[in-house]
């Protein structure tokens, strides 16, 4: 009994560390392979102060290139990512797959400024878990 038990413990933590594991592993791909080319808007449109600017922090941790970031009068309900510069949708599609987003449009920002926005919505929590209540040290 006492070892079926431990087997179980072991398998499920077995698992949890491979979980753990493969996660990491694609985030450093993702750092190290896709977000350097990547210029990104932050734009928070929650009402809620300073959230554009912790985002920023978090998406720059990750390798990203932050080139912006402002807060909007108007708050919107879902996280939307918006590709500028690439009809193929590309660098937006990037972004959303690595925030686990799934609106992506295409607005076109013949500047040139950034290659995609992140409009952050009310819905931000499914995304950045947290980030509201942290205590972010620039």
């Amino acid at each position: 009994m006492v070892v079926g038990v431990c087997s179980v413990v072991l398998f499920v933590f077995i698992i949890i560390s491979a979980i753990h594991s493969y996660r990491i592993r694609k985030r450093a791909w993702y750092i190290e392979n896709v977000n350097p080319g990547i210029r990104v808007e932050v734009v928070n449109a929650t009402g809620v102060s300073g959230l554009a600017r912790k985002i920023t922090f978090l998406l720059r941790q990750d390798g990203f290139d932050v080139v912006y970031y402002t807060s909007s009068r108007d708050t919107i309900g879902k996280t939307v990512i918006v590709e500028r510069s690439d009809s193929t949708l590309s660098h937006a599609k990037y972004l959303a797959k690595w925030l686990g987003c799934d609106e992506v449009t295409l607005e076109w920002d013949f500047d040139k400024i950034s290659d995609c926005a992140i409009i952050v919505g009310m819905d931000f929590h499914k995304y950045f878990p947290g980030v509201d209540t942290a205590k972010i040290v620039y």
